[in-house]
């Protein structure tokens, strides 16, 4: 692994309440952050809750005797990324694959993989093809694993008298802030049709399941535990992207003991990833396509979930703060990408289209939203994930890029 670098939580105040038409915050300075970089192929990462270590999954491809046909491993490990050395290695089961045109390998579980640390950081859970394995944290021991109950699949009659069969695949997985439940988050071919699952990771089984309300999940980036572990919440974007937000709620909390609706929030936005902070704001950021004419400088809005009140817009760089947003656990701080973008111009579609001119991502302060640090380009973080550590002095990413970055 190769390491580059250069060089308490905030008390929770009161919040701040102004006009919903004013922004706060100038874009955060811009500097090189200190970078580690995590293996090649790194499909999903977590930092540990002390922010020592960094656990990462991604796959092996091993050859096979038919040249269509290939064979992958899926590799949890575990890293002291400070000095760039590998702590501990689990290895999963085996998917098969086939050789795709241009030597794209796909995964038939159609499910990537994820892992996290428990919020105490004692174990690891690795969700890989399906099956939810429990790690002790240290050495990535296996202490538990067990399969997830599929939903079923969806069918559909399309106008020729077709019947048309959907499958599920998994789109999130996040533990609850006691480290005893996870919730997973499955979502259809049907880009409308969503459901969520809790399962108890002491007795090994699913305790409750529920469908998402209609929208266009299939957009959802993810989903978000309350810090109070009794509400768990997601955003499905009202309209498809590119369109203009509809009039619906697009951000929902449940139950976590019933899966009942009990909040709804409409954010005026097309909202696809969001976080919460302990006392209960929610933090949202635009889906939509940047325009020739119009979606070019989105603010991130703040909301009491409480009362759904708008409570604050947070500006950021030139063309504003998009796609991901992430919270610290001790609610001192959050970020957010904020690349620059451009609009682009396809003659033969005659559409309009954005394209990422930078690719930076921008830190807060959760307590006064103002802005901390603005990171350097990074190529590939449009189309990765992005996380907050427990105490917001580090961020990670994965997939087209993929590092451990130092905040100031």
């Amino acid at each position: 692994m190769s390491v580059s670098t250069s060089f308490a939580a905030a008390a929770l105040i009161a919040l701040l309440v102004v006009p919903v038409d004013s922004a706060l915050g100038d874009s955060p300075p811009q500097r090189q952050l200190g970078t580690y970089a995590l293996p090649d192929g790194t499909q999903s990462a977590d930092i540990s809750p002390d922010e020592q270590s960094v656990v990462t999954v991604g796959t092996k491809k091993l050859d096979v005797a038919d040249s269509e046909k290939k064979t992958i491993v899926h590799v949890v490990q575990l890293w002291n990324f400070k000095e760039g050395k590998q702590v501990a290695e689990f290895t999963a089961q085996q998917s098969e694959v086939r050789v795709a045109p241009r030597g794209y390998h796909l995964d038939r579980s159609r499910t990537l993989p994820i892992v996290r640390f428990s919020p105490d950081g004692n174990i690891v859970v690795a969700l890989v093809d399906r099956t939810i394995h429990v790690l002790r944290a240290a050495d990535l021991t296996e202490l538990r694993a067990f399969p997830l109950d599929v939903p079923d699949n969806v069918t559909r009659t399309i106008p020729d008298g077709r019947t048309i069969v959907h499958e599920s695949s998994v789109r999130a997985m996040e533990l609850s802030p006691g480290g005893e439940a996870v919730a997973v988050l499955w979502v259809s071919e049907i880009m409308t049709h969503g459901r969520i699952q809790l399962y108890d990771l002491s007795s090994e089984r699913s305790t409750l399941s529920w469908d998402t309300p209609q929208g266009e999940i299939h957009f959802t980036r993810g989903i978000v535990w309350h810090p109070n572990g009794k509400l768990l919440l997601i955003a499905i974007p009202n309209e498809s992207p590119c369109s203009s937000p509809g009039s619906q709620p697009d951000i929902f909390a449940f139950d976590a003991q019933t899966g009942a609706i009990k909040k709804k929030i409409r954010t005026g936005l097309l909202t696809s990833n969001i976080a919460v902070s302990p006392d209960s704001r929610v933090l949202a950021v635009d889906l939509n396509c940047f325009g020739l004419f119009k979606n070019h400088d989105p603010k991130l809005k703040v909301f009491d979930l409480t009362t759904g009140k708008h409570l604050q817009s947070v500006s950021a760089r030139e063309t504003g703060a998009r796609y991901l947003v992430s919270a610290s656990a001790d609610g001192s701080r959050f970020l957010a990408f904020t690349g620059k973008m451009a609009a682009k111009f396809d003659c033969s579609d005659a559409v309009a289209y954005g394209v990422a001119v930078d690719e930076t991502f921008s830190v807060w302060s959760l307590t006064n939203y103002e802005g901390i640090v603005t990171s350097q380009n990074i190529p590939g973080l449009k189309e990765s994930e992005l996380r907050l550590s427990s105490k917001g002095k580090y961020a990670v990413s994965y997939g087209k890029a993929s590092f451990v970055y130092e905040l100031p």
